[in-house]
């Protein structure tokens, strides 16, 4: 049988993530790999990186407005204890990830052997998602250089500079721990497709009146049984891998919208539309991440609840035709309602859409508390920009 790391779904993601220092373990048996040596070369980046924005504090985050500074000071934060709970689940939750590949591997072999699964349709999800992760790498980077040369400020390209390398680390992960998430909902998908058409049949067979028709349909019934089974143990380890994670990005995101919205409303109520336009593309991208993430874990529940309901759809007369039938789809039902496939994070929330109402509603009060207040003048940074041009020399 193929390992893990050969098999055509996971080969490009797994080798991709382990150059950048995201997989320093091999999913058939949860052993280091070589690939650590730059995990600790990501992680020690990482730290130089933090320790030089509060050594340069001063010349980096904004301090010519008091509750700038508080915005910027926690945008930080949410940073540093994304990247701490980034490291500390990487090798916490190395038998979890492992588990949850192989669960769906299991569930990729069965519908494989039935027949059912859509390689042409397999293959453009994963060549959908790769181009997302290029496309959104691509313009990030575009327009992170652009934002670079065309401010004035020093301590504006500075804060580009130095907040680079954080903010992509974190984009990159995100879309590791997406990933997957695709995959279960495909799988997912494909089941409740079967089973659709195993009830088609059921319904045909009835007119027919073949018993062995129906304890052959019965035994297929089965096999989405197991399936379903899979995909839930699939569901728990992926909870378990990455809820801290979904937990700690999805805060990180909310907070930098917060952010982006706050210096979209300074800017425009001081007249310096310029500076607002620069600001919009970020918040734009921090938007879609949330919306991706919470798109597909959204399908996961509702593919979950349409397998519940089509179960219950199936008319009794047909199931009491055939005692194996029967026996069957009410074990069926009860291993359903015992495993529901459900994502959350860390316990906290369900990642449907209902968190991205959280941040409509906190935004619209924050934009209009903020309107509220008295304009001032925004200082001058002359003072500060001075200092750190001396200490930089």
């Amino acid at each position: 049988m193929e390992s893990l790391e050969q098999w055509f779904v996971l080969s490009g993601y797994v080798r991709f993530y382990q150059w950048l220092g995201f997989q320093p373990y091999r999913l058939d048996s949860g052993d280091v790999s070589p690939f650590l040596a730059h995990t600790l070369v990501q992680f020690c980046g990482v730290v130089t990186n933090l320790s030089l924005i509060i050594y340069w504090r001063r010349c980096i985050i904004y301090h010519c407005d008091s509750i700038g500074t508080v915005v910027d000071v926690i945008k930080l934060l949410t940073i540093l204890f994304a990247n701490l709970i980034i490291y500390g689940e990487l090798f916490r939750t190395v038998g979890n990830v492992c588990n949850c590949w192989k669960a769906l591997h299991r569930a990729h072999r069965t519908l494989e052997s039935q027949g059912i699964v859509d390689r042409r349709q397999l293959a453009r999800t994963i060549r959908l998602y790769w181009l997302f992760v290029i496309g959104t790498l691509a313009y990030l980077v575009v327009n992170e250089f652009y934002l670079y040369f065309s401010v004035r400020l020093i301590q504006t390209k500075r804060y580009h500079v130095y907040f680079f390398g954080l903010q992509y680390l974190l984009h990159m992960k995100l879309q590791q721990v997406i990933y997957p998430t695709i995959m279960l909902d495909f799988y997912l998908q494909m089941t409740l497709t079967a089973l659709d058409h195993h009830v088609e049949l059921l319904e045909c067979s009835d007119r027919l009146g073949s018993t062995r028709y129906l304890e052959f349909l019965a035994r297929k019934i089965n096999v989405l049984k197991r399936l379903h089974s899979d995909l839930f143990q699939a569901s728990v380890e992926l909870n378990e891998a990455f809820g801290w994670i979904y937990l700690s990005i999805y805060w990180k995101c909310y907070i930098h919208v917060l952010s982006n919205l706050y210096w979209v409303v300074f800017w425009i109520l001081n007249d310096q539309l310029y500076h607002a336009a620069r600001i919009v593309n970020p918040l734009l991208i921090r938007t879609l991440f949330i919306a991706v993430m919470f798109c597909f874990n959204s399908r996961i529940k509702n593919a979950s609840d349409r397998i519940r309901h089509r179960l219950h759809t199936i008319d009794l007369r047909i199931q009491t035709r055939s005692k194996p039938l029967f026996t069957m789809i009410e074990s069926f039902i009860l291993q359903k309602n015992l495993e529901p496939i459900q994502l959350t994070a860390a316990g906290c929330f369900s990642l449907n859409f209902k968190p991205i109402l959280t941040i409509v509603f906190t935004v619209g009060a924050y934009i209009s508390i903020f309107i509220q207040q008295v304009l001032v003048q925004i200082p001058e940074c002359s003072e500060y920009e001075a200092r750190c041009e001396i200490k930089l020399e």
